[in-house]
C-alpha cells in the first residue's frame, strides 16, 4: 500500500502529514485501523502568516558555520596541531591532549592567542618552543583546506546581480574574520563587513556581541529600516533571536554545532544553497 503525504508549509519549516493525520489535525474524522493509537500530530507552533520579503533590500550573513563549516575546520586544525606537537616531542596521548586543549579553549575563549603554549605547559617535552611552533604551524597550514559550503559563491553572486546589498555580520576579532573571508574567496561579494567584539573574557553583553543593539547599528549604517534587512545565520541566539528583536527578518540554516537547537526564525533551511530560490519565491508574492 502506498501512502501519499500532504505538504503543509509552516513559518519555519515544512511539515509532511499522511492524509489521515492531516484530516485528524483539521478536526475531521478519518478511518483508522483498529487498535492503532489515536494521537494528534505534533505541530512545532501554530500556523503563522508568511513573512513579506518584498521589502528586503539587504541581506546579512553570519560567517562561522553559515558561509563555511567552521566547527569542522576547528576540530580538524586542532587535531592536526596536536599530532604535530606530539611528533615534535610533546609527551601526551592524542586523546589527553585533545581533552586538555578543549578545556583551555573553553576557559580562555576561541580568540585567545596562547592555546598551544598553555597546552605545552601541561605536559613534559624536550623542547617546549619547538613543540609550540609545530602546533602553530600545523594549525595555520590547515587553513589552506577551508572552503565555503556548496553553492555559496553562486548564491552571493546571484543576490548581488539581483540588486541586494550584501553584508557579513560576525562576532570576534575583525582581523580573523577578514582572514576567513579572504581565504574563502568570498570577500569581493560583500559591500560591507560588520564585526562586533564577542563576550569572552568576562565581558557583559553590553560590551559587545551580536546583541539587538549591534543589528540596529548595522541598519543605521546601511540607512535602512530593520524590516528591510534579512539576517541569515546558524546560531539561534546570536543570529536569529537578536536580529529578530532588532526588527529584522531572519533565515536560520541548519548547519554547524547549533543545528539541533530550537529557534524561531521566519524561514528555516537545511542549506544555504536554498536561500536564492526562497527569496525569489517570497519576493514574487
Amino acid at each position: 500500500m502506498i501512502t501519499r503525504y500532504v505538504k503543509i508549509p509552516l513559518r519555519a519549516a515544512t511539515l509532511y502529514l499522511s492524509p489521515a493525520d492531516f484530516l485528524h489535525s483539521m478536526g475531521t474524522n478519518s478511518p483508522r485501523k483498529s487498535g492503532s493509537s489515536h494521537r494528534k500530530p505534533r505541530l512545532a507552533r501554530a500556523l503563522a502568516p508568511a513573512p513579506d520579503f518584498s521589502s528586503i533590500r539587504a541581506v546579512l550573513f553570519d560567517i562561522d558555520d553559515t558561509l563555511f563549516p567552521s566547527s569542522e575546520f576547528s576540530r580538524l586544525a586542532r587535531r592536526n596541531a596536536i599530532r604535530a606537537m606530539i611528533q615534535a616531542g610533546l609527551h601526551a596521548t592524542p586523546t589527553n591532549a585533545e581533552r586538555t586543549l578543549a578545556r583551555i579553549v573553553s576557559n580562555k575563549g576561541s580568540n585567545f592567542g596562547g592555546h598551544f603554549d598553555l597546552l605545552a605547559r601541561k605536559f613534559p617535552s624536550s623542547n617546549r618552543d619547538r613543540v609550540v611552533a609545530a602546533g602553530v604551524a600545523a594549525y595555520h597550514n590547515t587553513k589552506s583546506s577551508i572552503s565555503p559550503y556548496p553553492d555559496t559563491a553562486r548564491l552571493l553572486l546571484s543576490l548581488r546581480e539581483r540588486g541586494y546589498l550584501l553584508a557579513a555580520a560576525s562576532e570576534g576579532v575583525s582581523l580573523k574574520q577578514w582572514d576567513k573571508l579572504i581565504r574563502l574567496g568570498l570577500d569581493p561579494f560583500f559591500h560591507h563587513v560588520f564585526v562586533t567584539s564577542n563576550n569572552e573574557g568576562g565581558k557583559t553583553p553590553s560590551d559587545g556581541g551580536k546583541t539587538p543593539a549591534f543589528y540596529k547599528k548595522i541598519a543605521r549604517a546601511l540607512n535602512l529600516a530593520p524590516n528591510q534587512i534579512l539576517m541569515v545565520g546558524d546560531n539561534p541566539a546570536k543570529d536569529i533571536a537578536s536580529a529578530s528583536a532588532a526588527g529584522m527578518l531572519t533565515v536560520r540554516v541548519l548547519t554547524g554545532k547549533h543545528a539541533r537547537e530550537p529557534a524561531r526564525a521566519d524561514i528555516t533551511l537545511r542549506s544555504l544553497a536554498l536561500l536564492g530560490k526562497r527569496l525569489a519565491k517570497r519576493a514574487a508574492k
